[in-house]
């Protein structure tokens, strides 16, 4: 881990006094916030899951980043549907694997707020009554999912007073 933390903390280290500032350490820590950073955060995805070290990542790299099949029968249907998703939108030249530039697509869609996303997602499944408001109640009956979610700080804000609430 070394070797990938020194790349990270150069290219974060823009004025390269090897000294960082708090801009320079927040893009150390979440480069992918960072546009001076986009290319570490492809690279160090592609050094993760590309196993045979070819310089892209195709479908069965792709799947066995998030699947392994040690039981080695048929393949649940979430993952059929994560093998279409890479033939259909991942591998965008249609090649059988995806670069660099296809990597930070996937990884980075330039057109993707994740915060709304996962707010989205927590109001439309713990709303009962889809009236786009979420009671105590409804928060309470799916504590669960606050707790599990990056938009909560995994649970960490519901434990603050909150008038909201």
């Amino acid at each position: 881990m070394l070797p990938r933390d020194e790349r990270r903390f150069k290219t974060a280290d823009l004025d390269g006094d090897l000294a960082a500032t708090c801009e320079e350490f927040t893009a150390f820590l979440h480069p992918e916030e960072f546009e001076h950073m986009k290319n570490i955060v492809v690279l160090e995805t592609l050094e993760d899951i590309d196993k045979n070290e070819d310089g892209f990542v195709d479908q069965d790299e792709y799947i066995a980043d998030m699947f392994a099949n040690e039981e080695g029968g048929p393949e649940p249907d979430w993952v059929i549907t994560e093998r279409e998703q890479f033939a259909d939108f991942r591998d965008i030249n249609k090649d059988g694997k995806m670069d660099k530039e296809e990597i930070q697509h996937w990884i980075l869609p330039q057109d993707y707020d994740h915060a709304l996303a996962e707010a989205r997602h927590l109001v439309y499944e713990s709303d009962v009554d889809k009236d786009q408001k979420l009671t105590k109640d409804e928060v309470l009956d799916n504590w669960n999912m606050f707790v599990g979610s990056q938009a909560t700080n995994y649970g960490e804000d519901l434990t603050r007073n909150h008038d909201e609430l």
